[in-house]
C-alpha cells in the first residue's frame, strides 16, 4: 500500500469592505501564512458568526453570514461581489441562514433555519423560489428547521431536517422521495446532525455532532459505514476533493480539519500545525480545483490552503 502525504500550503484570506493584504510568513509544517483581511462585522465582506461556504465551479465563494442574516459572494481572488439578505420572510431576507450549497454555478440553495425553508437564487443571487414542508405530505417525508441542503448529479434535493434529525431527499420538482437517518434507521440512525455532502459517486456523507462521526449512505438512503470515530469530537462542515478520494471534515471540536481516505484518517491541519494562526472554531470546508477553503466562525475568518497528494514511504 502505498501512504500519501498532504503537503499544505496556507493561503490566509480575511475579508472586509476593502481588498486583499497578501504577504508571506513561513507557519511551520510545511504551513504558510499568506494573507488576511478585514475582521468581524456587517459591513460588506465582513462576517457575523458565519455558519457555511460554498464555492461554485468558476471559483466563486458564497458565503452563509449567519449572524447578519445574509448571504455574500466573492470572486475567486476574495474580493466582494454582491449580497442579499437581512432580517425577515422575504424574497431576499433571512432568519439564520445556516448552510448554503452553490456547486453547479447556476443555482444557489440557502437552508433559511428559523423560517423553515430552503430558498433557492440563481448564481447571481436572483430570486428564483422556496421550498417549504407542505401539510399534504407523509408525516415521515415533512421537515422542519432545515440544517444543510445538497443538490446532486441526477437533480435531487437532499435536505438535512434539524427538528426531525433525518435526511430528506425530493425529486427535481420539489416532491419528497424517501428519509433516511431517523429513529427506525438502526445503526443509521442520526443522533445529532450538523451538514452533509454528497460525493462523487452519490454517497450521502452526514456529520453527527454528539457521536463525533460522519455516517455514510448510498443515495437511496441505505446506511453504509461510519467514519471517524475516536478521531473527531464535534464534526461539522464536510467536503470532498475534487477527484472523490478524501473527505474532508471541519471540527470546531478540536479547533482543526481532518481529512479520510476511505475508512483511514490521512491527516489533520489544526492549532498544531499553524503556529500562529490557530483555528478557534471551523465550521464548514470547500474545495476548489487545489484548494481547499476553512471558515471559521470564531475569528468570522475564511482560510484558504492549497494542498497536494505526496508519495510517501510504502506501509507495512
Amino acid at each position: 500500500m502505498r501512504r500519501e502525504w498532504m503537503r499544505c500550503v496556507c493561503l490566509f484570506l480575511l475579508f472586509n469592505a476593502g481588498g486583499v493584504v497578501r504577504g508571506q510568513i513561513p507557519s511551520g509544517d510545511g504551513a504558510v501564512y499568506v494573507s488576511r483581511f478585514g475582521g468581524k462585522g456587517g459591513q460588506a465582506g465582513q462576517f457575523a458568526a458565519p455558519a457555511a461556504v460554498s464555492v461554485d465551479p468558476s471559483g466563486f465563494l458564497y458565503i452563509a453570514d449567519t449572524g447578519n442574516d445574509r448571504i455574500q459572494k466573492f470572486d475567486p481572488s476574495g474580493q466582494f461581489v454582491t449580497q442579499i439578505g437581512g432580517f425577515g420572510w422575504g424574497r431576499e431576507q433571512f432568519n439564520e441562514p445556516v448552510s448554503l450549497w452553490a456547486e453547479n454555478g447556476l443555482d444557489v440553495f440557502v437552508a433559511d433555519y428559523d423560517n423553515q425553508r430552503i430558498v433557492r437564487y440563481d448564481k447571481d443571487l436572483h430570486f428564483i423560489g422556496s421550498l417549504v414542508s407542505s401539510e399534504a405530505w407523509p408525516e415521515a417525508l415533512g421537515f422542519g428547521y432545515p440544517l444543510d441542503v445538497a443538490f446532486s448529479s441526477q437533480s435531487e434535493l437532499f435536505c438535512l431536517d434539524g427538528e426531525n434529525r433525518r435526511v430528506l431527499k425530493l425529486d427535481v420538482l420539489g416532491n419528497p422521495q424517501i428519509s433516511f437517518g431517523g429513529v427506525d434507521s438502526g445503526d443509521g440512525r442520526l443522533v445529532s446532525p450538523r451538514r452533509l455532502c454528497i460525493g462523487l459517486a452519490g454517497r450521502v456523507y452526514v456529520s453527527d455532532e454528539e457521536g463525533g462521526r460522519i455516517l455514510c449512505y448510498d443515495a437511496y438512503g441505505n446506511y453504509l459505514i461510519e467514519i471517524g470515530a475516536g478521531t473527531l469530537e464535534k464534526p461539522a462542515g464536510l467536503a470532498e476533493s475534487p477527484n472523490g478520494k478524501f473527505l474532508f471534515v471541519a471540527d470546531p471540536g478540536r479547533r482543526r480539519v481532518d481529512w479520510f481516505r476511505g475508512l483511514r484518517h490521512a491527516g489533520s491541519l489544526g492549532d498544531e500545525t499553524l503556529s500562529g494562526v490557530r483555528f478557534d472554531a471551523p465550521v464548514d470546508v470547500a474545495c476548489w480545483k487545489n484548494r481547499l477553503y476553512v471558515l471559521d466562525r470564531g475569528r468570522a475568518e475564511l482560510f484558504l490552503f492549497q494542498w497536494q497528494p505526496i508519495p510517501g514511504e510504502s506501509e507495512p
